[in-house]
């Protein structure tokens, strides 16, 4: 009986290291680039689960302020500052929406009607995003259709801003997709992923960009090449899209010598040596 038990319970281990191992895995390698061409976002199933998630969220928080508002009025400070603790941490936890208004829509949308409802919501989104402080460097001050990089990384970052900005552009998306404003969302989207560490939703947020607008005045091609490259390495696309950018996007590099020698690094040299920045 002794040797049936110990049987069991050091393959109980086994079991537990190799489950551990794979979820170690999981979390630790990226998703490849194509992942999300692997989803069916628009199931009903997901979009069930997923409102289900946004209304239970909803709830949690309401629940917490009501049960705060009783230790208000009974004057317990012990239980307030409990409450607050966890609503900080409500409010410091990423809520993911889960379903991607990029992922929905599709790579077929076209960039091409003046809606005006579509600018309002646009305007708004983007005065936000700039009233956040993200401003990404770029190679060059370039003069964008609505606002100008400069040269320089933010000291503070409003992420609520952001969420709100990301919400705008997602409207934009969703609510008028044949908007000639659906590039730009789509760009800003993703520079948004980008700064919340978020690689590879930026990647196919930069990607709709220029697939819904193949003249989109924004450096999508090389946004994307870039974190394929640096924080994705899925490189055989970094370089298709390092070569799209060299010819379609100069204007945006003073100088394409760097990614030419990028190039060059991943097609004959080492591909870990002095990828761009």
């Amino acid at each position: 009986m002794k040797k049936i038990a110990l049987l069991i319970f050091f393959t109980s281990l086994a079991l537990i290291s190799v489950g551990c191992e794979q979820h170690r895995r999981f979390m630790d390698e990226p998703p490849t680039s194509d992942v999300f061409d692997q989803m069916t976002p628009s199931a009903a199933s997901e979009v069930a689960l997923a409102e289900s998630v946004a209304a239970k969220r909803l709830a949690y928080r309401a629940e917490l302020e009501k049960i705060k508002s009783f230790y208000e009025q009974s004057g317990n400070q012990l239980k307030i500052e409990w409450v607050d603790r966890e609503l900080k941490f409500l409010d410091d936890t990423p809520r993911y929406r889960y379903i991607l208004q990029a992922e929905v829509a599709g790579s077929d949308l076209r960039a091409r009607d003046i809606i005006p409802k579509a600018d309002g919501v646009y305007k708004e989104a983007l005065g936000n995003y700039k009233r956040s402080n993200l401003i990404f460097p770029i190679p060059m001050l370039v003069e964008h259709r609505d606002v100008a990089f400069p040269h320089h990384v933010p000291i503070y970052v409003s992420k609520k801003r952001l969420q709100r900005a990301l919400n705008g552009f997602n409207e934009v998306i969703e609510n008028y997709p044949t908007s000639d404003k659906i590039d730009d969302a789509a760009y800003y989207a993703g520079r948004i992923h980008e700064y919340f560490g978020d690689y590879s939703i930026a990647v196919l947020y930069y990607k709709r960009a220029f697939q819904w607008d193949s003249a989109t005045p924004y450096p999508a091609r090389y946004s994307a090449a870039k974190l394929l490259d640096n924080q994705l390495v899925q490189r055989d696309e970094a370089l298709e899209l390092y070569r799209e950018s060299l010819d379609r996007e100069d204007v945006y590099h003073n100088s394409n010598a760097a990614i030419e020698q990028r190039i060059r690094q991943l097609t004959g040299g080492d591909p870990n040596d002095m990828p761009l920045e």
